[in-house]
């Protein structure tokens, strides 16, 4: 994985933490947003944990990022929402970043959420994260999602995939719980958003909220 913060103490905590997991690798560090293309380029990692950088830090940056890379071969973006405002981490999530983490989360959590980001999941934990996806289908039209008659489109299976994809599971998870193969779960998730225009996993997860087919929970 690739570590991107402006402070040098910070990228050697974190870097501290995650290299006491035996399955995660950090590959890289970056300064600022600027130089994470070339070292996305470079070094190929398959998650990019971002922090808030005051010089740089724009979603445009994360996303030119992943749009420089190509999505289905790109990391898996994790941004660390510590004063960034809410029109900065919208543009990051119309460029498909997959999480959001509160910048002062416990450290302890991040090992957790970078294997979910690998493994395909969206991790959504930041206070803000059911307001900023009002937000970004009230701001963005072209990334709402048809509406709720759409969904009887669906199989109740690929309803079931969408509905474990909106609370933030991974594809692996979502097989063990459906008793499902992984490729099977795969193939419910790119059939569901053929049939419902969706162009990624973001706009599934902004589809079952706007739809009511997933609530926010209380926490």
């Amino acid at each position: 994985m690739l570590l991107c913060d402006p402070h040098h103490l910070t990228r050697a905590g974190l870097a501290s933490v995650l290299e006491r997991e035996p399955d995660i690798a950090v590959v890289g560090e970056a300064l600022h947003t600027r130089d994470v293309e070339e070292a996305v380029h470079s070094l190929r990692p398959h998650v990019a944990l971002v922090s808030h950088d005051p010089e740089a830090m724009d979603g445009t940056a994360v996303a030119k990022v992943l749009r420089g890379t190509g999505w289905n071969n790109g990391p898996g973006v994790l941004m660390l929402n510590s004063g960034t405002d809410d029109e900065e981490l919208l543009s990051a999530m119309r460029g498909g970043v997959r999480g959001l983490l509160p910048g002062n989360c416990d450290p302890r959590s991040l090992p957790a959420a970078i294997r979910d980001i690998a493994a395909g999941a969206m991790v959504l934990r930041s206070p803000s994260a059911v307001q900023l996806i009002r937000l970004l289908l009230h701001r963005s039209p072209e990334m709402a999602p048809p509406g709720s008659s759409q969904l009887s489109l669906l199989t109740s299976r690929e309803r079931d995939v969408l509905v474990l994809v909106a609370n933030g599971h991974s594809n692996l998870v979502i097989a063990k719980m459906l008793s499902l193969s992984e490729a099977t779960v795969k193939s419910h998730l790119y059939h569901l958003c053929q049939k419902l225009n969706l162009r990624d996993r973001t706009q599934a997860v902004i589809l079952a909220y706007e739809t009511g087919l997933v609530r926010p929970s209380a926490a």
